[in-house]
């Protein structure tokens, strides 16, 4: 069979390339479709945004939205996600929320009551500045139900409360559905013009949240199949159900939503962290327990949302743990999507990592490029649909965020970053929509990892390549005789480049992917 041997070479390469490998992509054989990339309004963006417009400062504003959501001199995110508040702002010290910036605003104020069109207004301006740049996918989350329908008037359990297994009463499930829906037809009308098309309603329900850390709320399985259940009969009484998808899952970790026998398998015990010690119900084997039953599969649309913390350390998470989570969700239920919905470094350093989530240098390129590999497994092994970092925006010195922000939320210490860049050379390029194709091997953690994505009309290829090693590799882009290249762009992040174009020289048959560097290459078929 003849082969199109694509060959080009970064002018910037000083060290010499090792003897070229061939990457060969097979555009026919299609994986996953790409539903977006995403990141997360919580906490910062409220008060952040209302100071700026207060301020009279819309450059601000448009900057920061430039950033995360343009396709022409920022990172191109396809999705965003909304904090719906649970009124912790509002109760101020008595939240037991230590900290201000972790505080939610409560959109309706008592309950069955009406929208409060003064709260999360700054969350409410970005995400109207997110749609105006293209961005179509929005999911509004709940940590916690409002206060007044919590078992302790608090929009998180604490330690001493007795509240059991879930803090949200168990008389005001209803109650709770009704106030997400009022949130939803709020954010939907033409007062406010963004589309919102899914509906996450618990956050993490195996993890305890006796932090005082945020708002937060723990539910066993039962508790979570009646909130879906509520919550779906709710959308279908406002005549929102067809346009608004309930995000099931979101569990902390891939560990929790295994079956027992696949966590057993992978590190010789079943899990027991957060909840699962305290006799009250079972929190872990989701991707069995919801999708696995037939009515919950069908309200949350067969498709499962999972988190991706605590999965990055060392290589046995980063790669066989992907591949059992995707068996087992492959088992249960075969077409089933799978979203990565949040994830940010937690835990310590390890045989992948040698730092951990404490400390945010926007230069970091070990930080930045280490986050390509995270991505690059979670398409490629996990499988995953969507990929949604946990903060866009964060005021503290840690890896939670993509741009950067002094806890003064002044406009001028804005920064972005390379690990923002990197998520880039994926978000900008890989469009709702693309599907994933085959691509033999590069899947080195160490050297060089790759991946291909073709664009719906087939028109378009995209290769990202994360080449995490000292060395600079020479590869020749083999893509059959399916089709041909016509045109080729490149964009590359490395400690010289934030996601640009860089000039390329013909080298023979050979292009060379920068050490420490994260490239894309667009093809025009």
């Amino acid at each position: 069979m003849k082969k199109l041997l694509l060959s080009l070479a970064v002018s910037s390469i000083l060290s010499s390339p090792a003897i070229a490998v061939t990457i060969d992509v097979d555009i026919n054989e299609t994986k996953q479709t790409i539903h977006s990339f995403g990141a997360s309004d919580a906490w910062s963006i409220n008060p952040t945004i209302n100071k700026w417009q207060a301020e009279g400062n819309e450059e601000a504003i448009a900057n920061l939205a430039d950033l995360l959501f343009s396709t022409d001199n920022g990172i191109g995110l396809s999705a965003w996600r909304f904090n719906i508040g649970a009124g912790s702002a509002e109760q101020g010290a008595d939240s037991f929320i230590r900290d201000p910036l972790r505080r939610a605003e409560l959109l309706v104020p008592e309950m069955g009551g009406e929208i409060d069109t003064t709260k999360q207004r700054g969350q409410i301006r970005f995400m109207q500045e997110a749609h105006k740049r293209g961005v179509n996918n929005f999911v509004a989350f709940s940590n916690s139900p409002p206060h007044y329908l919590t078992k302790n008037g608090l929009a998180h359990p604490t330690a001493a409360d007795g509240v059991g297994s879930s803090n949200l009463k168990a008389a005001s499930v209803d109650q709770f559905s009704d106030f997400l829906v009022s949130v939803l037809s709020y954010l939907r009308s033409e007062e406010v013009g963004v589309p919102v098309n899914y509906i996450s309603p618990i956050n993490e329900p195996t993890w305890e949240w006796e932090g005082q850390t945020q708002e937060g709320n723990r539910y066993n399985m039962e508790e979570v199949k009646a909130v879906y259940r509520s919550l779906d009969k709710k959308l279908v009484d406002a005549g929102l159900r067809y346009d608004i998808h309930i995000d099931g899952g979101e569990v902390v970790e891939y560990t929790a939503a295994l079956r027992d026998s696949y966590k057993r398998n992978f590190d010789g015990a079943s899990q027991t962290n957060g909840m699962n010690s305290r006799g009250v119900g079972l929190y872990r084997n989701y991707i069995d327990e919801l999708l696995g039953d037939e009515e919950i599969r069908d309200i949350i649309g067969n498709q499962i949302s999972l988190h991706g913390y605590f999965s990055d350390g060392w290589s046995d998470r980063l790669g066989k743990l992907r591949d059992m989570t995707y068996d087992n969700v492959k088992t249960v239920s075969p077409d089933a999507q799978i979203w990565m919905s949040e994830m940010s470094i937690l835990g310590g350093a390890g045989g992948v990592r040698q730092f951990d989530g404490h400390g945010f240098d926007v230069n970091d390129m070990e930080y930045a490029l280490h986050i390509g590999r995270i991505i690059h497994r979670d398409l490629t092994r996990l499988n995953a649909s969507a990929w949604h970092w946990w903060l866009g925006l964060t005021p503290y010195d840690y890896k939670d965020g993509m741009v950067k922000i002094a806890p003064s939320l002044e406009a001028d210490t804005v920064q972005d970053s390379k690990m923002m860049w990197t998520v880039g050379n994926y978000s900008r390029f890989i469009r709702p929509g693309y599907q994933r194709v085959e691509l033999n091997g590069h899947d080195d953690l160490k050297g060089l990892m790759a991946s291909a994505y073709i664009a719906p009309e087939g028109k378009e290829l995209v290769v990202v390549m994360v080449n995490a090693g000292d060395s600079s590799e020479s590869v020749n882009l083999d893509v059959g005789d399916a089709a041909k290249i016509s045109q080729l762009a490149t964009y590359v992040t490395n400690k010289d480049h934030d996601l640009e174009s860089v000039p390329l020289e013909q080298q023979g048959d050979k292009y060379i992917v920068p050490p420490q560097s994260t490239v894309t290459f667009v093809a025009t078929l």
